[in-house]
């Protein structure tokens, strides 16, 4: 500790001793200041208030020694005190370091035996303040953290889906009321229960999936029935910040009320497909026959109507298509297997799957990519993802007229992939716009009555990427086209 401006204060009735301390100190870069008796020392400290060291004779008039290091030590407890005297005893000795004195100095003294314990004694001083510093620094810290911790904890407590963490060695280690609600064993074993404590053999293959995967890249999601309640488990690993898996967590949401809804209306379109895709088959095959029979020597107008009637046969088929991946979807039947996928593959391919349509009608299909992306996962399912881009390409070639644009545009942030497809198509009106997801929503003009569709693409398409936990929007100015956008997650 530098002497430098470190004041001392000196008590002492003779007053050559009180000198005597100044011409040892001051030299040394202190800032010595002298009282008479206790009651003067007290004033002058008081008043300043800024003493590190103080020097202190036992007996003198007015007040002593013992009683000023009593005053002294409550107003300053990092203050370090010396008696200074001739008269020192074993009692005197235990008072005045009970009191709270650092040390003795006996009288007479020479200057080393004063200048040696001043400094021992101000570094003393220098640690206790630092080491104070430190313990409020750190209990300032522990109080962030246990607010957080308590803030986090009322959070997860007061959520009505349940919440199950687990470590990398299979132990429960924390899980909420609703948890516990929907679980009953779970509420019984204490915290670090093993993982089989929950008796729930599907939550717990999902946990252990994620657990054993490799770089943590693995969300895995499936209903689970209990006690006659549906649940929707998502489970998703917890990582280091090195990437290792540390654990797992999971949320479970209850969707029973929405899959008795959902029940009585898939059920309905399942049927309804399944009964009518066989007829229509037959149908088509037959149409098929005739027309090949029929090329050369068939009135025009007969021609006309087998190619017709082939069109909406075509449109029906997929309307059953559509159900059936819709039905599917909401019966929780439709498989999604994710892995780290190039995006950019998924859309190439379903430009070039509709490739030879545009041609027939002279619209140009471009694709770009930013560099971006080039580096860039997602974690998804091709199969989905290429109906997903199949439909949105499919919509835009139809409602574009011949000899139109469509551009695909492939781009990313820091959180989603994103993939625009814009057409400079009829458009749709903001009313128009609001339903376009619902299903067998079709915007009614004239364009549009000669564009055969059944209204699922798009609701199936808003399906697939929600499964993924993305969202797709679209923006369209009548007369002019319409732009829709997908965004994913990334892997990363």
């Amino acid at each position: 500790m530098s002497e430098d401006g470190v004041r001392v204060l000196v008590v002492d009735d003779e007053r050559g001793m009180r000198e005597g301390c100044r011409r040892i100190l001051s030299p040394e870069g202190y800032t010595v200041e002298t009282a008479e008796d206790g009651v003067a020392g007290l004033e002058l400290f008081k008043a300043r208030g800024d003493f590190a060291l103080a020097l202190v004779d036992l007996k003198m008039p007015r007040m002593g020694g013992i009683e000023l290091i009593k005053h002294l030590r409550e107003l300053d407890e990092d203050i370090v005190i010396f008696v200074i005297t001739a008269y020192a005893t074993i009692d005197t000795a235990v008072e005045a370091t009970r009191r709270g004195a650092y040390g003795y100095i006996p009288k007479p003294f020479t200057p080393d035996e004063v200048l040696l314990p001043v400094r021992n004694g101000l570094e003393r001083r220098a640690l206790s303040i630092e080491a104070k510093r430190l313990r409020a620094e750190r209990e300032g810290r522990l109080l962030e953290v246990a607010v957080e911790r308590s803030r986090c904890s009322t959070i997860i407590s007061c959520m009505t889906d349940g919440v199950l963490v687990i470590n990398r060695d299979k132990q429960i280690v924390l899980r909420n009321a609703a948890m516990m609600r929907i679980l009953p064993a779970c509420a019984t074993p204490p915290v670090s229960s093993p993982l089989d404590s929950l008796e729930c053999a599907e939550l717990q293959a999902l946990v252990e999936e994620v657990l054993s995967s490799s770089g943590g890249r693995v969300i895995a999601s499936k209903e689970i029935t209990l006690d006659k309640c549906t649940y929707l488990a998502n489970t998703s690993p917890v990582l280091e910040p090195n990437g290792e898996v540390m654990g797992a967590v999971a949320v479970l949401r209850d969707i029973t009320a929405l899959k008795k809804l959902d029940v009585a209306k898939s059920m309905f379109i399942s049927m309804v497909a399944h009964e009518v895709k066989s007829p229509i088959a037959a149908v088509e095959n037959y149409l098929n026959v005739i027309l090949s029979a029929a090329v050369d020597d068939a009135p025009a107008n007969q021609r006309t109507m087998i190619e017709r009637s082939l069109l909406r046969l075509g449109a029906l088929r997929t309307m059953v298509s559509d159900l059936i991946s819709l039905t599917a979807i909401e019966t929780g039947k439709f498989t999604v297997k994710r892995s780290p996928l190039d995006i950019r593959e998924v859309v190439a391919a379903a430009i070039e799957a509709h490739k030879e349509k545009a041609e027939e009608k002279k619209t140009e299909l471009r694709l770009r990519c930013s560099p971006e992306i080039e580096e860039t996962r997602i974690l998804a399912d091709r199969d989905s993802l290429f109906i997903v881009f199949s439909n949105l390409v499919d919509n835009a070639i139809k409602y574009t007229p011949p000899k139109g644009h469509i551009e695909l545009r492939v781009d990313c942030n820091s959180v989603f992939a994103k993939v625009a497809v814009q057409d400079d198509g009829i458009g749709m009106t903001p009313e128009q716009k609001e339903h376009v997801f619902d299903e067998f929503f079709r915007a009614k003009n004239e364009y549009t009555v000669q564009v055969p569709g059944t209204g699922l693409g798009l609701s199936l398409v808003k399906k697939l990427v929600e499964t993924h936990q993305g969202n797709v929007a679209v923006q369209s100015v009548p007369g002019k086209g319409s732009t829709f956008t997908v965004n994913l997650p990334i892997s990363e």
